[in-house]
């Protein structure tokens, strides 16, 4: 193996390993697990310059009522965390990460609760 070879190889593994690691665009949920858990997200698009506009069954406090709302606010990723900030609600964490077949995961370790739920999200039209 050539020595150009040999400096494309780790990142061409960690490419592998990691997926394509940009959360940028707009994704929607497919999926939640445990079935039939509550996600606060249906539908998200976050932005290239940190903003972020999601629609979902709960309001930006953190409210279910089963009516759609929409939240905004600003995101920030580090790592494998993204922190979503809505305007007029507390902060939230969720663990991500990116699937080889480009799907995004999401997982929220619901305040208060011991528990967590998870949602994949696939890529979606804004």
């Amino acid at each position: 193996m050539s020595r150009t070879q040999c400096h494309w190889l780790p990142l061409f593994s960690s490419v592998l390993l990691t997926g394509c690691s940009s959360i940028a665009g707009s994704w929607k949920t497919s999926e939640v697990r445990p079935q039939g858990a509550g996600f606060p997200i249906s539908q998200v698009t976050f932005d290239a310059e940190g903003k972020y506009t999601a629609t979902g069954e709960y309001s930006a406090q953190g409210a279910y009522s089963g009516d759609t709302h929409t939240t905004t606010g600003a995101y920030t990723r580090q790592w494998q965390t993204v922190r979503v900030s809505p305007i007029g609600g507390p902060p939230l964490e969720y663990k991500t990460r990116r699937r080889l077949d480009g799907k995004l995961v999401m997982t929220l370790k619901v305040p208060g609760q011991d528990g967590e739920v998870t949602a994949v999200l696939t890529p979606a039209t804004p």
